[in-house]
């Protein structure tokens, strides 16, 4: 698979929704020679119902007509007339947004317009605060002079997804400050799997774990540190993810507890020393571990990303 293609499935409960609605828009097309102009005839093959006429246009949005008004976008794209048989223009273009509060974010408009001076444009897209936008803007033509003005409104849905596909953060170590560097070297992790531990009378001696990557393989890990002691391995559930590691530490990560969102896994190893919590933050969960090992486990760290379930 290419290496600049990533997947990752998004489960029902991380999409989220949100509705815009702007109103009280008006925008400005002034026509070739005109003070203001703001368009510009390109090609015109001087047919009937100006069929085939092009036109560039970098139409003027405000918040208003009065005096006062503020420049809030500009729609930049081409129109073209399209009708053989009643005089009809096709337009696409960019709502490029200006102002302060939706600065760099665009939408996608799609449509045409002719007499009567009502009509509907289609939102196929958007970037920034309106990214995956779908909608619609309703306009009417105010008037008809050198300058048409429009009076807009924007109504449309958009789709926020999860960052999935974001890599992971990583939260620690805990522990002591021997044994050598351990990490993740097949994958980005995106849920994990299961967990091995092997412990001895005094400390836990190995870890070892499965997880899924970002193009969906399922991965292993380990075992880090000395393949003896008593192993014991959790599966998680379809439904189950780890919220938290906690545990003690005397030089060596002694004892450890795996909590998720359904129960705590208690405890492995022998719990001595200091203690240590590691709780992830909201809406993430556990998705991978690094290390330090020796003769046993000296610490231990975790990567922490979106809740995929």
């Amino acid at each position: 698979m290419a290496k600049y293609f990533q997947s990752a499935p998004v489960s029902n409960e991380a999409l989220k929704h949100k509705e815009i609605l702007l109103d009280g828009l008006y925008m400005h097309q002034d026509l070739d020679g005109s003070p203001n102009q703001n368009q510009k005839t390109i090609v015109n093959p001087n047919l009937p119902l100006q069929f085939g006429c092009t036109v560039a246009n970098d139409w003027t949005i405000y918040d208003g007509l009065g005096p006062d008004k503020k420049l809030v976008a500009r729609a930049q794209g081409p129109h073209m007339g399209a009708g053989v048989a009643k005089g009809s223009w096709f337009i696409c273009f960019n709502m490029v947004f200006v102002d302060d509060r939706f600065a760099g974010s665009s939408l996608k408009v799609l449509g045409h317009f002719e007499e009567p001076v009502e009509g509907e444009w289609a939102i196929l897209g958007g970037t920034g605060e309106f990214a995956y936008a779908q909608g619609v803007v309703t306009f009417k033509k105010l008037q008809d002079r050198s300058t048409r003005v429009r009076q807009l409104q924007i109504r449309a849905i958009c789709l926020s997804f999860p960052s999935s596909l974001s890599m992971p953060t990583k939260m620690g170590p805990w522990g002591g400050n021997g044994g050598s560097i351990q990490d993740i070297t097949t994958g980005t992790p995106m849920r994990l799997q299961s967990v091995t531990l092997s412990s001895e009378s005094s400390w836990i001696v190995s870890l070892a774990f499965t997880y899924i990557d970002k193009l969906g393989k399922r991965r292993n890990e380990g075992p880090w540190g000395p393949d003896k002691g008593n192993s014991q391995t959790i599966e998680f559930g379809p439904k189950e993810y780890v919220t938290e590691i906690s545990g003690t530490i005397d030089n060596v990560i002694s004892s450890l507890v795996i909590t998720t969102n359904i129960k705590k896994y208690v405890p492995f190893g022998h719990e001595k020393g200091n203690r240590f919590s590691a709780a992830v933050p909201e809406n993430t969960c556990v998705v991978g571990f690094f290390a330090r090992t020796g003769n046993a486990l000296d610490a231990i760290g975790v990567y922490h990303g979106p809740i995929v379930v």
